[in-house]
């Protein structure tokens, strides 16, 4: 959350309620999410209803400011939030689902800020 207060207080940017629930729901969760799932998240979790547009607008925000990323696949578009260390992502060949999963890469990955590799899934294999 300090990173987020941090680019609303330095950018100038309203405080908004809605994003920064959408932050919590992308702080809290281990994988990437769909507007889809942060949605049924948010109607979960919390009484007041966003929607979708305000979603992506936000997620925009986080994307534009380095507090998120998107990974896309085929017709979806997966969330996440950048950590400090490095993130390692599984795309599934036959469902796309996008997983975080942990592997220690050979050195030469290890610059980058992600890495995808593509392999199916749990419930695919």
């Amino acid at each position: 959350m300090d990173r987020l207060q941090k680019y609303i207080d330095n950018k100038k940017v309203k405080y908004s309620f809605s994003r920064e629930l959408i932050y919590k729901i992308l702080l809290n969760e281990n994988d990437c999410l769909t507007v889809c799932m942060i949605t049924e998240k948010l109607n979960d979790r919390y009484l007041q209803k966003v929607s979708k547009n305000t979603i992506y607008r936000h997620l925009r925000f986080f994307i534009e400011y380095d507090l998120a990323f998107t990974i896309e696949v085929s017709d979806k578009a997966y969330y996440c939030l950048y950590k400090k260390e490095q993130m390692v992502f599984s795309i599934c060949t036959k469902c796309n689902m996008v997983e975080k999963i942990e592997i220690d890469l050979p050195n030469e990955l290890r610059e980058y800020s992600y890495v995808t590799l593509h392999k199916n899934c749990k419930n695919c294999r």
